[in-house]
């Protein structure tokens, strides 16, 4: 028998707008269920050989987003495999199909929300602020997400990061008249 393991990396969340990073985690899995977390990252980009990304402390809301998805994944097969054995046994009580159907259901509404409800898929403002200091992203970076979540507007980002060059150029010459 052949048993197929190792990592792979799952629930996807926390996803910044503008496709900036999200967040996944690491797991060891058994058949490509994931089960025990490894690690989570703030994701930059992925790519061929995996992603451009750096560890961050461990997302319980990855990790049950996660065991969610691959839960619900179990309960369907498991539901569809109840069903028609239900379904073929004549002996059977005449609803007991419907048990299993409904779970079925559920499971799919399930999985459809942990992909659709932006409490999974999108980050709060707040929580990106937290994810861009992971990253120790500058000022453009940071007014980016501002952007992103309508906290200013485009124009407003572009006068702010001016005045700030502006500021930082006129500091500058004093900054070297001190140091000589």
């Amino acid at each position: 028998m052949v048993i197929v393991w190792g990592t792979i990396n799952a629930g996807k969340v926390d996803q910044c707008p503008g496709g900036m990073f999200h967040v996944m985690t690491q797991f060891g899995h058994v058949y490509y269920l994931p089960l025990i977390p490894t690690g989570s990252f703030l994701v930059l980009e992925k790519n061929a050989d995996g992603f451009r990304g750096l560890p961050i402390p461990m997302s319980f809301k990855s990790i049950l987003t996660a065991w969610l998805r691959a839960g619900s994944i179990v309960a369907i097969i498991a539901s569809l495999v109840m069903t028609m054995i239900f379904l073929a046994d004549v002996k059977a009580t005449p609803f007991a199909w419907v048990l299993p159907i409904l779970v079925c259901i559920g499971a799919f509404i399930t999985i459809f929300l942990t992909y659709k409800l932006k409490f999974f898929t999108q980050a709060s403002y707040e929580r990106a602020r937290e994810l861009a200091g992971h990253l120790g992203m500058n000022e453009v970076g940071l007014m980016m997400i501002e952007v992103a979540y309508g906290r200013v507007t485009a124009e407003q980002a572009e006068r702010l990061i001016a005045s700030q060059i502006t500021a930082e150029a006129a500091d500058a010459p004093i900054a070297a008249q001190l140091a000589d």
